[in-house]
């Protein structure tokens, strides 16, 4: 009997191939996401910092320029984090499509794989079953040879 072949196995590779490509773009985005959690947390602290600096600087005395200038300053930080914020949630949604795609491509390779095992087993099972019709007559003609010699 010949060898087991998968006619569908450059399928079935392609589609691995395509389940790997929607891993990498799955850790892509999940990076981009945790980058973007970081950048929010540095915003903040660093907002913090500079509200503590004008805290200081209010209590020690500073010229109206200079507190123009720290509120400016804290205003640009604030609206960073408000965008970087946003920025977040785009990169979730682009996050939760990934996850989604990968999903189907893993379901997608994952049928094939099943569709190649249950037709490997038919094959596994067919083999045996003429091995062991092919074992069977040997051993019918065997027996039918020891019947004719101990006749004779």
């Amino acid at each position: 009997m010949k060898r087991f072949s998968f006619k569908l196995e450059a399928l079935l590779k392609y589609r691995r191939y395509l389940e790997l490509l929607a891993q990498q773009e799955m850790a892509q985005a999940y990076k981009n996401v945790q980058e973007s959690e970081m950048r929010i947390r540095e915003l903040k602290v660093e907002f913090s910092r500079g509200s503590a600096a004008l805290d200081r600087a209010v209590t020690g005395g500073i010229r109206a320029v200079e507190f123009k200038s720290h509120a400016d300053y804290l205003d640009s930080v604030d609206g960073d984090r408000a965008r970087e914020i946003k920025r977040k949630a785009g990169l979730e949604t682009v996050l939760g499509e990934k996850q989604t795609a990968l999903t189907r491509k893993s379901v997608d390779k994952k049928v094939l794989e099943r569709l190649k095992d249950r037709k490997k087993s038919e094959y596994l099972g067919e083999f045996l079953k003429a091995e062991q019709n092919a074992s069977d007559e040997i051993s019918s003609l065997k027996k039918a040879r020891e019947i004719t010699d101990a006749i004779r």
